[in-house]
């Protein structure tokens, strides 16, 4: 099931339009390029130019994807996983090692649910990755259409306003919506009102930074996914041990020889070794997720670089507001005063802007020492009760070496004993024998008289 983004929309698609890949030799007065195509005579000719609602134009540009949707793929993913994994997860009644990491070996209770949980994350940061992309794909081809063609003049002033917002408006259905046709037409649409350069400079330079902020924004999810996997692979493990330990404390309170105890042993390192499996599957889901949403992030900035490099080059050096330098007047006629300007409409912002960032680094740092806090709680509990079940399993290492030695003891001394009885028992023959041979004598000497 694809996103709704997948759907190939209205209208030419970017096979029929021709990228510049270089930059055109200057034409006319101005000298000036354009960065994207222009539609190709082949499909401008294809059918009737379709009808655009206005409506569409004025919609917000975001690369925003939809939980919910993601959210009901991911449960249909981690169905049919689970599904085709069931045949291969146990062999011979024997769980395979798969079958181990996916389904793992104790019960729900015991944290079975655990592997299930991150198979369902990690689905729904794919569904979310799969929609990203086509969003993105969109936003990509909308940088094929020629926004303010140079054919309908050199120089963007209040005369000519109305023929580029007619053609932005006349472009097809998959433009409305890109950050392209976004950033330009309110440009224009500002300078109609404000009827100056300089101000549709500010204002386009605040709308960068505002396109900027929805798509840092875009990726919180994301990052949310990257983060809570792996302490779903720790609580997993965390839940793993402390069943295991809890067993085999009880195995030690109710077992009173040593088939028992290694009984217990056996069932807190097989505990162990499926408590560690999570945290070994999240970490591996966890680095899967981190290198395609990475790439997204800078394809989707480079995007934006783009976008600004054709509004500073296209827009904003043609604005023609009747006043000293004309077009050139609309970012000072050079790159340096295009900079001045830019860093002046910043100014004002930075230092909000250094504020956020310090205040963000600050709850980082916070949350971090909460966490390294914890962690080290945990552990310090884990390597107590792991010392005191060292312990306990001395002491009754010591009892059970007692036991053997007093047992070897009764032994030398019953075999002592036997041995003793023994030469007794055979020093009480010989007397025997001995006065039955002097009463025989007897008897015969006085048989003889």
């Amino acid at each position: 099931m694809l996103p709704p983004e997948a759907d190939e929309p209205d209208g030419p698609t970017a096979a029929t339009f021709d990228v510049a890949t270089k930059p055109a030799k200057p034409s006319g007065k101005g000298g000036r390029s354009t960065s994207v195509g222009l539609p190709s005579k082949a499909s401008t000719k294809k059918g009737a130019p379709q009808t655009v609602p206005e409506a569409a134009f004025a919609a917000a540009a975001d690369t925003n994807v939809s939980g919910l949707w993601a959210c009901l793929t991911a449960i249909t993913a981690t169905a049919v996983f689970y599904l085709l994994l069931w045949p291969i997860s146990s062999i011979g009644g024997k769980q395979t090692y798969i079958g181990r990491l996916f389904i793992g070996t104790s019960s729900y209770a015991a944290g079975g649910w655990v592997p299930i949980a991150e198979v369902f994350t990690f689905c729904w940061a794919g569904g979310m990755l799969v929609q990203k992309w086509f969003k993105i794909r969109r936003q990509q081809r909308g940088l094929l259409y020629d926004v303010l063609p140079q054919e309908l003049g050199e120089a963007i002033t209040l005369d000519n306003l109305d023929q580029f917002t007619s053609h932005i408006r006349s472009l097809p259905k998959e433009a409305a919506g890109s950050f392209l046709v976004t950033r330009c037409l309110p440009g224009l649409e500002h300078f109609r009102v404000r009827k100056s350069a300089s101000d549709t400079a500010t204002m386009l330079s605040s709308q960068s930074d505002i396109d900027a902020s929805s798509v840092d924004a875009s990726y919180t999810m994301f990052h949310v996914f990257i983060w809570a996997i792996p302490i779903l692979g720790f609580l997993g493990t965390v839940i793993g041990v402390s069943d295991a330990v809890a067993g085999f404390t009880g195995t030690l309170e109710s077992s009173s020889d040593i088939g028992g105890l290694k009984t217990g042993l056996k069932s807190i390192t097989s505990g162990l070794g499926t408590a560690f499996d999570t945290t070994f599957v999240a970490l591996s889901m966890a680095m899967l997720l981190t290198f395609p949403v990475s790439s997204l992030q800078k394809n989707e900035g480079d995007l934006l670089g783009h976008i600004d490099e054709y509004t500073n080059e296209n827009f904003l050096r043609r604005l023609d507001d009747g006043r000293d330098g004309g077009a050139e007047r609309g970012l000072g006629g050079s790159r340096s005063d295009v900079a001045r300007l830019i860093n002046a409409a910043l100014a004002p912002h930075q230092a909000q802007l250094d504020a956020w960032t310090k205040s963000v680094q600050a709850i980082g740092e916070d949350v971090a020492a909460q966490v390294k806090q914890d962690w080290e709680g945990v552990a310090a509990t884990f390597v107590e009760e792991h010392a005191r079940q060292a312990s306990r399993i001395h002491e009754i290492d010591g009892l059970v070496s007692a036991s053997r030695e007093g047992l070897l003891q009764t032994v030398a001394d019953v075999t002592a004993a036997r041995r003793e009885a023994s030469e007794t028992m055979h020093e009480a023959a010989s007397s025997v024998q001995t006065y039955a041979v002097s009463l025989k004598r007897s008897h015969s000497e006085a048989r003889g008289g």
